[in-house]
């Protein structure tokens, strides 16, 4: 009998493509959307211990139901991902919160049209719990299930700068949250849905092939080492901790619209500089104190209910910089 098929979106990505890996290895299926055909070879030869069990289906416009109507017909969960980035476009609703809030209701609705389907897991994220500028802030606390509506001011203009991305990117996560809650209320879907907060996702990347290629959580946290301030706080979860969220959530006893902040404790930014500088003494960190951005997190959720224990941040610190440092070194 065949293992389980689970549907991804948004695998191509460094989150995704460590939640196909950690889903593949948990012994199911995977049925990734593409967007063009040529990414199939990509997917491909990035998992060759397991072709096998990859199949792929090229939806190009992920923002209506019906494109999913042929690629769900085996699939028993699914895995949403896909979500407009940081730098996708300079229009807020255009670029981000239309797309982001388009794709998830497709998803979610779409599966409403397939009995089999058993459990549905959203992507959000940290910032969609928190004002659309918490990024940028001082001292942030965070929970999950708290039922908070965040109001976000379209008619005020955002940045037109990498703060700026980081605020529209953060809308289009609130807007996308508050539409799988709307969804929820209206629907009361067959299926087991559950959201994932994560806070600043870092690791080590399956995607990136040389140094130019670094971006992401991961080129903030390694920009940030070569100025006097960091430019995120210190709400980290590994890359890998999030993948592997994912698969525990298909078998753990959740309750439909569950939400789980996926993250480490929060903790002062100079314990994390005086690791960095004592174990990479050469690297010219520039990071001086006095320190803001600590973020308090409360993931008791997650570690009740998926058992989660999360890799130490000192384990975040070497995956990232090692690799770079490997990189640079042409290795």
């Amino acid at each position: 009998m065949a293992s389980p098929l689970v549907f991804i979106t948004g695998g191509t990505g460094f989150i995704g493509s460590h939640v196909i890996l950690s889903t593949l290895k948990s012994g199911y299926r995977v049925l990734l959307s593409i967007r063009k055909p040529e990414q199939r070879d990509v997917i491909i030869q990035r998992y060759p211990d397991y072709t096998s069990m990859i199949q792929t289906v090229v939806i190009p416009d992920m923002t209506k139901a019906e494109a999913f109507k042929e690629a769900l017909n085996e699939v028993t969960f699914i895995f949403h991902l896909a979500s407009p980035m940081p730098g996708s476009g300079s229009d807020v609703r255009r670029d981000y919160i239309d797309p982001a809030v388009q794709a998830t209701e497709a998803v979610l609705y779409a599966a409403l049209n397939f009995p089999q389907i058993k459990r549905v897991v959203v992507m959000s994220s940290a910032l969609a719990l928190l004002p659309v500028d918490a990024m940028d802030g001082s001292d942030v606390s965070v929970t999950d299930n708290t039922g908070e509506v965040i109001q976000v001011n379209l008619d005020e203009p955002f940045p037109d700068d990498l703060v700026g991305h980081g605020q529209k990117y953060a809308a289009s996560k609130i807007f996308a949250h508050q539409a799988t809650k709307d969804f929820l209320k209206i629907q009361k879907p067959h299926y087991i849905l559950t959201t994932f907060h994560p806070v600043f996702v870092m690791g080590d990347s399956l995607i990136q092939k040389s140094a130019k290629d670094l971006d992401g959580i991961n080129a903030f946290f390694w920009q940030g080492l070569f100025s006097p301030k960091p430019i995120i706080g210190t709400g980290w979860v590994h890359v890998r901790d999030v993948a592997e969220a994912h698969v525990k959530a298909l078998e753990a006893p959740i309750e439909t619209g569950t939400e789980f902040l996926l993250s480490l404790p929060g903790f002062p930014w100079e314990e994390a500089v005086d690791y960095i500088k004592a174990q990479y003494p050469n690297l010219g960190c520039k990071l001086e104190p006095p320190f803001e951005k600590r973020w308090t997190t409360d993931a008791s959720t997650a570690e009740r209910i998926l058992k989660m224990q999360w890799r130490p941040r000192e384990k975040i610190i070497h995956d990232v910089i090692d690799q770079q440092l490997s990189f640079q070194a042409g290795k």
